[in-house]
């Protein structure tokens, strides 16, 4: 879902050049679920459904992933993915055993192949308890077969990309949402695209788009609040693990909790004139952890950019997926050459004091 915070958040227009060089961490279902949502339009440009390969499983992701790194290497960005982990329990959506679930699925799935069942394969791979899981599972494969790092975290990966910035690991979380600023992540980078425009949700309409980026701390000194306060906005306005009060807004949230301090006070004070009766002090007090002190993955100590193994990329995509292998070859010419590119070009640039990323020089 995301806390909804644009309107009250002021961010900072940057060029591709401020990039370079620098390591941001990517919330990857964030990313992967836009790549994900990419459907095929028919002549009259309406909704044709996802793009699926022979065996009717979606592929969009796969395709999206693989040119949305090459993009990242060609602007010199080395990107670490971050991946999430267990599913907080005051989350609206709850598997009670996902991976044992998916693991049955699969093998449901591979079962309805073998026997040529394709109506059957295709209602397997689109349904929730496979696909989406699936889907993370093939773009972990993909990133390592690109020599891309990525991490799983043991529970969001928006707190996991706040850390890497906060331990100077990474220069930039990159997320559409604005939840990584009530993780404290410090600095918060949106819009990296390749095609400068993003697509309106529930239309066939787009608007241009630049990169931005978020700075905390000048943030919270604009708007006249401390971290704690902005989480308690955030549980005012709605985020994922409370579906937020009726009737309050961002600006309307900033307010009283400028009034008032607290939402325990503003609670006490307002309770005539909203429905509080699901925000208990049980739920403010566990919201409140989660921000403050999420669970993380600190062994971060083997982070490493490679080159891309191309046989393992071949596998994936061409031989279990399908795709077309002279297109893909193609792409993985470019993004060997982005890749040497982007380490040449650090090469040179590691000496400047501005460049002291310990990160990167493991890359060497």
């Amino acid at each position: 879902m995301g806390v909804k915070l644009q309107n009250i958040i002021i961010r900072k227009q940057l060029e591709y050049q401020d990039l370079q060089c620098k390591i941001i961490a990517i919330d990857a279902p964030n990313i992967i679920m836009g790549l994900f949502n990419f459907v095929r339009k028919d002549s009259d440009g309406t909704d044709a459904g996802l793009i699926l390969d022979r065996t009717q499983r979606p592929i969009s992701h796969l395709y999206g992933l693989l040119y949305r790194v090459n993009f990242y290497y060609s602007k010199s960005i080395f990107p670490i993915f971050c991946f999430d982990g267990k599913v907080s329990k005051l989350k609206k959506v709850i598997t009670k055993d996902q991976l044992k679930d998916f693991l049955f699925i699969q093998k449901w799935y591979k079962e309805a192949l073998r026997q040529s069942n394709r109506d059957l394969a295709r209602q397997i791979a689109l349904s929730k308890d496979y696909m989406w899981q699936n889907i993370m599972e093939e773009s972990k494969q993909l990133l390592g077969a690109l020599g891309i790092p990525y991490i799983d975290s043991p529970a969001s990966a928006e707190s996991q990309c706040a850390f890497l910035v906060k331990q100077k690991i990474a220069n930039f979380s990159n997320s559409q949402d604005f939840d990584s600023l009530l993780f404290g992540c410090p600095y918060i980078i949106q819009n990296l695209s390749k095609s400068l425009k993003r697509k309106i949700q529930g239309k066939w309409k787009y608007q241009k788009i630049h990169p931005v980026s978020i700075d905390l701390q000048k943030n919270l000194k604009n708007l006249g609040i401390s971290i704690f306060q902005l989480i308690d906005i955030g549980i005012l306005v709605g985020i994922d693990y409370f579906s937020g009060i009726d009737g309050i807004g961002s600006k309307k949230a900033l307010q009283f909790i400028r009034k008032y301090k607290s939402l325990e006070t503003l609670i006490l004070k307002e309770y005539n004139n909203y429905d509080f009766s699901e925000l208990n002090p049980d739920i403010i007090k566990k919201v409140r952890k989660i921000f403050l002190f999420p669970d993380i993955n600190e062994q971060i100590d083997n982070i490493f950019w490679n080159p891309a193994n191309k046989t393992r990329v071949l596998s994936l995509l061409c031989e279990e997926h399908y795709l077309n292998k002279d297109r893909v070859e193609k792409t993985l010419d470019i993004f060997e050459k982005n890749y040497n590119t982007s380490r040449e070009f650090f090469i040179h640039q590691r000496h400047k004091p501005q460049t002291l990323q310990i990160t990167l020089d493991n890359l060497l």
